[in-house]
């Protein structure tokens, strides 16, 4: 399982390793947090913006890593997408097998969001499930159960739909308080986009 847990949660961390607190094989894909609103404040150009922005990520798993160690999760700076086959609980900090592997666009259409996606495109997973505050996409005031890859707003950036499309992925975005219902019971209250 793979699991992307934003920025906006940072608050409620606990809740979420709670929620994982069971499962032998998950791998977290940490956000950026402020450290990549940083990034973006200091504006140093595309291409440094980008690597920044994934080294961001890595300050921020470390930050999750202070809730996450009880419940028994590791950090991971993998070069490979073998490390994927080895089970067990990991925060995955992405900024050496993005080095090896450069096929992203250096722009800021790319963030964890995408990057969790071609992850689980790489290693063959059909779904991630991403954490964040808002907890799905929302219409008169509710959260709606599907939309389209391209339907789903400013809940992802701007290149996560073409993956999810191209590789006909499903993303399903939950808050931390319904990431127990999916994880016990296949199910919560959230919003699938798909890439079909």
């Amino acid at each position: 399982m793979i699991v992307k847990v934003g920025g906006s949660v940072a608050d409620r961390l606990e809740i979420v390793f709670d929620a994982l607190r069971n499962l032998e094989d998950v791998k977290i894909i940490p956000g950026g947090w402020i450290f990549a609103d940083l990034v973006r404040e200091l504006n140093p150009g595309e291409e440094a913006s980008h690597w920044m922005a994934i080294l961001a990520m890595s300050i921020y798993g470390y930050y999750m890593h202070e809730f996450g160690k009880k419940y028994g999760f590791e950090i991971a700076e993998p070069e490979e997408f073998n490390f994927f086959e080895r089970r067990g609980k990991f925060i995955v900090l992405p900024y050496r097998l993005l080095r090896k592997f450069d096929e992203l666009p250096h722009s800021w259409d790319v963030t964890s969001d995408a990057i969790a996606v071609w992850i689980a495109a790489k290693i063959g997973y059909r779904r991630v499930v991403k954490v964040t505050a808002l907890g799905g996409v929302i219409r008169n005031g509710e959260i709606v159960e599907r939309v389209g890859a391209f339907e789903a707003g400013d809940l992802v950036d701007r290149y996560t739909p073409f993956l999810l499309k191209k590789n006909n992925l499903e993303l399903f975005v939950c808050s931390p308080e319904e990431l127990k219902n999916y994880i016990l019971r296949g199910r919560a209250k959230g919003t699938s986009v798909g890439g079909d």
